[in-house]
């Protein structure tokens, strides 16, 4: 069932809300580290979502949706996801898994049609995401997969942030894994990605050094 919110995540269509938006976490989302949950509970999300996930659409999480994966889905995932011999095949297959995901949220939040880099000029909002979205939304998967021992290298990162328009850079936020042998972080990314696309996954010294 969609809901809108009304109250302080309810944002106006104009630039100086999306910078807002996405540098809100800038402050301290490298340095705060609950698993994402401390970025969960900023937008009144559960920080431990079980087995149904709260879909962010619309802008700062303005619209939700909710995806429950069910027991034949989990197995699914547990099947597609294989058996890694490697952090480094763990991510490939997360990817292809973010992508699946992507395509389940865009059939119940009406988002079949989201562009990369959503931002302040981009119409039909209620269809789109923008960083904080797809953050979130990712962010309650990766845990989803975690709390179902799902995942064998990595572990649920606190999601950081790049740019505050002083530096030249435009504001963006993405999800995090970190590697669990080396401590190593890692971005799940698919703002940069159209809808159903695989998202980038790469350092997050990597991360920081784009856009």
């Amino acid at each position: 069932m969609r809901s809108r919110l009304n109250s302080n995540f309810s944002f106006t269509a104009t630039l100086a809300s999306v910078i807002t938006i996405c540098s809100l976490w800038s402050a301290n989302a490298a340095t705060t580290g609950d698993a994402g949950a401390a970025f969960l509970e900023k937008l009144s999300l559960s920080p431990a979502p079980l087995r149904s996930v709260i879909v962010c659409h619309g802008f700062g999480c303005a619209y939700r949706d909710q995806l429950v994966l069910t027991p034949d889905r989990i197995s699914f995932l547990r099947t597609a996801l294989g058996t890694p011999r490697s952090a480094r095949d763990e991510r490939k297959a997360l990817a292809g898994l973010v992508a699946w995901f992507d395509r389940e949220v865009g059939r119940v939040a009406g988002t079949v049609g989201r562009v990369a880099y959503a931002g302040a000029t981009t119409e039909n909002r209620p269809a789109q995401m923008d960083c904080i979205d797809i953050t979130a939304n990712i962010t309650e998967f990766l845990i989803v997969l975690d709390h179902n021992g799902l995942l064998k290298f990595h572990h649920v990162g606190e999601p950081v942030s790049r740019g505050f328009i002083i530096d030249g850079r435009q504001p963006h936020t993405t999800a995090v894994i970190t590697e669990t042998a080396t401590g190593v972080q890692w971005s799940v990314d698919s703002w940069t990605k159209a809808y159903g696309q695989r998202p980038d996954i790469m350092t997050i010294g990597e991360w920081r050094s784009r856009g």
